[in-house]
């Protein structure tokens, strides 16, 4: 029982003295009062039972910080004054209570035993007041990594995402928290094709490609026609009548297209990645056995340099034949 004196009880979150009734779970170690233990018919500390851990004492800190300190209403970790995140489990500080505030409260944390690999696996034991504050520490912002996204885990999203987590969990909570639709990304505004093959979605991005360069086409017609320096180009686009006003309209159109492509895809790329990252996960645990599923889902995740480099060349492509045009315009004469 010695060892189990002054660590707290996961249930009522109060200490253990030598005077209590204590309950061992047989599978983890894991203290608790007789009455709680009863109350919950079994032991609560998921984190261990789920990574075949074993429960180690853990002991708030010195009395100076046992009065002036704030207590993690998770793990029961009490921290200095002023603490942004729990130096113990990583939840951020409006997780936290005062000494006092905690005799109210009565909140249940689960004991993670100072693993630094268990991120922030205790998030549902509590109440957290802001449910978007990022903890930079964790890959995982500091949110349940069992929290469900229409089917699939934050874990499973964080392991799809692979860089940049902190930019893209945050944004994925908004989207189904508060249903948003739109959020500003410049690189997709400015660089669709190379945002998206970036992001392994190679179709989106071959798309967006196309789109952009036929809303580009009058602009080259209006520039061809005006020399004779690009030779076949230059007697194609003779043929327009770029004064008129058909070809202005056409003009006039293919500007608002190339500006409502900004739009759309700078305002809806982070949306179209976060359904394209469900849908595929959705597949890839469909359709795997079962024992790689994470390996699966980080491997066809992450981003591709591959992809980038290839429509880097695929975006240059017309360019390059302009130029050739243009150099075999000037030899041939």
């Amino acid at each position: 029982m010695a060892g189990y004196i002054g660590t707290r009880c996961m249930v009522c979150n109060e200490k253990f003295t030598s005077e209590d009734d204590v309950v061992i779970c047989p599978e983890c170690g894991t203290p608790y009062h007789r009455a709680c233990y009863e109350k919950n018919g079994s032991c609560i500390n998921d984190v261990l039972h789920r990574n075949g851990g074993a429960w180690k004492p853990s002991y708030d800190g010195d009395s100076s910080a046992e009065s002036h300190g704030t207590v993690c209403a998770f793990c029961g970790y009490t921290n200095p004054p002023l603490t942004l995140f729990c130096r113990r489990c990583g939840m951020p500080s409006q997780s936290m209570s005062s000494n006092a505030d905690r005799m109210e409260q009565r909140y249940g944390g689960i004991n993670i035993n100072d693993d630094p690999n268990a991120y922030n696996r205790n998030a549902n034991s509590g109440t957290i007041l802001d449910p978007f504050l990022i903890n930079y520490s964790d890959p995982l912002c500091g949110f349940s990594p069992d929290e469900d996204f229409d089917g699939v885990k934050l874990a499973e999203l964080g392991d799809f995402v692979g860089t940049n987590t902190h930019y893209y969990l945050p944004l994925f909570k908004q989207f189904k928290e508060y249903g948003r639709k739109f959020s500003l990304n410049f690189c997709a505004m400015l660089f669709p094709e190379m945002y998206f093959s970036y992001r392994k979605m190679p179709l989106v991005a071959l798309g967006a490609f196309i789109l952009r360069l036929i809303s580009r086409i009058p602009q080259f017609i209006y520039a061809f026609a005006g020399t004779s320096e690009y030779g076949l180009l230059s007697s194609l686009a003779s043929g327009f009548d770029i004064r008129g006003s058909a070809f202005r309209g056409l003009m006039l159109l293919s500007m608002l297209m190339y500006y409502a492509l900004m739009f759309v895809f700078g305002f809806f790329g982070n949306k179209l990645y976060y359904e394209n990252s469900i849908r595929r996960i959705k597949k890839i645990k469909s359709s795997s056995d079962g024992a790689n599923i994470r390996y699966e889902i980080m491997k066809k995740g992450g981003t591709s340099a591959l992809l980038l480099t290839l429509f880097i060349c695929l975006a240059a492509l017309p360019y390059l034949a302009i130029y050739f045009m243009q150099f075999f315009s000037v030899i041939s004469i």
